[in-house]
């Protein structure tokens, strides 16, 4: 009976993984030609007109693709609560996703355009990122015709650009193998942030590091934004869970602080974990300080999706926390709607905005209703 469930759940999510890698070249830049080959182009082409000129349709998927994961992340998360389901089922859903969604276009976002390019401007035109920017390029490379925030100098770490130097050097020149080797330490550090989730409940609740795993691994908006998008906050995420990992082990305290440092030069926000590590960690601490950083970041400006990613690890870590994890669930869905209205309407002005508040908030709002529900249940049982 386990293994039945564990088939039919597996058979889901690679359903749901294919249904998103194949809508993920409908967003493919109309700038961008992934091929030269003559029947890539035509079905690039096929797929670009239901992504730019079919959008209603195109954002009927996105919603049906949305539904389906998180219908299926509900659905583990309680096969897990009832014993169903094991370690080894979640880690063959989540290798079964990361090989199909690893070669994924980067739908939502064009960051990873920009990781590219930078390694670009240090291996191939020998210049410092910090003193050019892209729209210098714009008349030899036409990669910046593909990317956003041309007029402006890398915003990235020297930590992260020189992580990012293999992937590009090992590309050997071919655009589309440089971006599945970017893909490739998305998935890298996803993986890593997986395991290191697991490991710290092991050691401080052993009884839910299943379900606090799960809660991490399967989120939707953490397969997305890591996986699909390929956003270099994951590998931030991924070595700041390490860092506690051995800082819990005691002896290797000092391992832990290099690599909470190291996470820090990768992106600056995991400095909001220190007090934590001077009070000796702990996992509500941690939560709290990611989410003051996460605040502030936002009070200045727009709330992005993949912002999301520094906090959902640490609402893992603190699994028999229900109603936290059920508001955190919500939040990215909201966050993952945020992109409907763009892909329906094909620009960021009127009304979208105001779609974005709303569809954001709502998930959040009947959450809490949800929360309400059950304790008012409770408490009549009682």
């Amino acid at each position: 009976m386990r293994m039945y469930h564990h088939n039919i759940l597996l058979a889901g999510y690679m359903a749901a993984a294919i249904a998103l890698f194949l809508y993920s070249y409908t967003q493919v830049d109309l700038n961008l030609t992934l091929s030269t080959v003559n029947i890539w182009q035509y079905i690039q082409k096929a797929f670009q007109y239901i992504g730019y000129y079919e959008r209603t349709f195109s954002t009927l998927i996105y919603l049906g693709i949305l539904a389906i994961f998180y219908g299926l992340y509900i659905v583990t998360l309680r096969g897990i609560h009832t014993g169903i389901l094991t370690v080894r089922s979640i880690w063959r859903i989540v290798f079964c996703i990361i090989i199909v969604l690893v070669l994924s276009y980067p739908a939502f976002s064009y960051d990873i355009f920009n990781y590219m390019f930078t390694a670009k401007t240090v291996l191939l035109y020998h210049k410092n990122p910090y003193e050019v920017i892209p729209m210098q390029f714009i008349s030899i490379d036409p990669w910046v015709n593909v990317m956003r925030w041309i007029h402006l100098p890398s915003a990235y770490t020297p930590i992260w650009i020189l992580l990012s130097l293999p992937a590009y050097f090992f590309g050997f020149g071919t655009f589309l193998l440089i971006l599945w080797n970017f893909k490739i330490i998305a998935a890298f550090f996803y993986l890593l942030a997986i395991k290191g989730i697991y490991t710290v409940l092991k050691k401080v609740d052993p009884d839910h590091a299943l379900l606090g795993m799960a809660v991490f691994a399967l989120n939707p908006l953490i397969i997305i934004e890591s996986l699909v998008s390929g956003h270099n906050d994951i590998a931030m995420m991924a070595v700041a869970i390490w860092s506690i990992v051995f800082y819990l082990r005691k002896k290797q305290v000092l391992l832990a602080w290099w690599l909470l440092a190291l996470s820090i030069g990768m992106k600056f926000m995991t400095v909001f974990l220190l007090p934590s590590f001077f009070l000796k960690w702990s996992r509500n601490m941690a939560l709290v300080g990611i989410i003051i950083g996460f605040v502030m970041v936002i009070s200045g400006r727009e709330v992005l999706p993949w912002y999301f990613v520094w906090i959902m690890p640490f609402i893992a870590l603190i699994p028999r926390k229900r109603n936290i994890i059920l508001i955190a669930g919500a939040f990215s869905l909201g966050l993952l709607l945020r992109y409907a209205p763009f892909l329906y309407y094909g620009h960021w002005d009127q009304p979208v905005p105001a779609i974005k508040f709303w569809v954001t908030i709502l998930p959040v709002l009947a959450s809490c209703l949800i929360i309400v529900f059950q304790s008012k249940m409770f408490l009549r049982r009682s």
